[in-house]
Formats: C-alpha cells, structure tokens, sequence
C-alpha cells in the first residue's frame, strides 16, 4: 500500500476515534477545572511521571493507550461506570487494569469471541484480526481508540460519563461509509 493510501485508510479509521479519544480526555478535565499542570502534579501523585508538555501533545494528538486514560481518570479523580472500580482500585499495574476493565466490559455479552467482536468492528471500518485484537486487550496495550470502537461495536454501559452516544454513532457511520 502506498504512503497516500495509508494515510488516507489512517484517516478514514483512526481520525473521527482519535478525535473522541482528544474529547474523553478534555470532557474530564473541564468537568474537574483541571489544568494540564495540575494534572502533571497530580499523575505524580499517583506514580506516573508526565510534564505538562507531554499531556498537551497526548491530548492534541488523541493517541495514547488507554493505560493513560485510565491514569488522568485516577488522577483527576474523575467520575467512571462502577464496574470499572474494582480493577481501578486494584493493587495492579495499569496495563492489567486496562486489561481487566476491558475484559470486563466484554464478559458482559459472553456469546462474543475475538472473531465476533474483529466482524464487529469491521462494520465501522476497523480492521483487526481477531489475534491481535486478544493480544492487545489481554495484555491492556490497546489505545482508548480501540476502547472507544468496541464500546461502540458491543453498547458498554458508562460510555455516556465521557462521550454522547451520537458521537460514537457517528464515527462508526463515518468508518463503515469510509468517509
């Protein structure tokens, strides 16, 4: 595939999530009145070593694993689904607890497996093979992007504490016409 090709596939699938990924974030800041160096001090507070800099460009950008979603909800003691709160609260690392909150959400519907959910997504125009897609969410490396689509995709209940259901309904619709 040609660098054009992909950049234009890259658009067409990743640019409407990165862009809900970007607004997840900042809906939590604003409803918190927390600044990017507040947030800095805060992620320390909690272990978790970013400048004031780094959250911007994160933010900008919409690109960051849900491992940092997860740690700017902790750190901005944001509102969350209550099932997330055990694995939150955990004595764990935060890949196991993007993993676990992941996982948990998906045990939801169990008839699904990681074909099942892969077609899902193929639906909004997200391409994943069902062995990577395992991979990512057992290992808790996926981004809040990949989090965003199968929240999509399979209904979690909680989404609406960070984004309007209309939003992700669009950008599925987005994916799937690839426009």
């Amino acid at each position: 595939m040609s660098t054009r090709n992909q950049a234009k596939v890259s658009e067409l699938v990743d640019g409407p999530w990165e862009r809900l990924s970007s607004r997840a974030l900042r809906v939590m800041l604003t409803r918190r009145d927390v600044s990017y160096a507040q947030l800095a001090k805060a992620l320390t507070q909690i272990g978790v070593a970013e400048s004031e800099r780094s959250i911007e460009g994160k933010v900008h950008r919409g690109r960051f694993r849900h491992t940092f979603f997860l740690q700017v909800l902790t750190a901005s003691s944001s509102l969350y689904p209550e099932q997330w709160a055990h694995a939150l609260h955990g004595e764990m690392g935060w890949q196991d607890r993007a993993a676990a909150i992941l996982r948990g959400e998906l045990s939801r519907q169990p008839w699904l497996d990681w074909v099942k959910l892969s077609k899902r997504l193929e639906e909004i125009g997200v391409y994943v093979e069902p062995e990577s897609l395992r991979v990512q969410i057992e290992d808790g490396s996926f981004s809040t992007a990949l989090f965003l689509q199968c929240a999509t995709v399979c209904r979690f209940a909680g989404i609406h504490l960070f984004l309007d259901q209309l939003d992700l309904n669009e950008a599925a619709l987005a994916g799937a016409s690839g426009t």
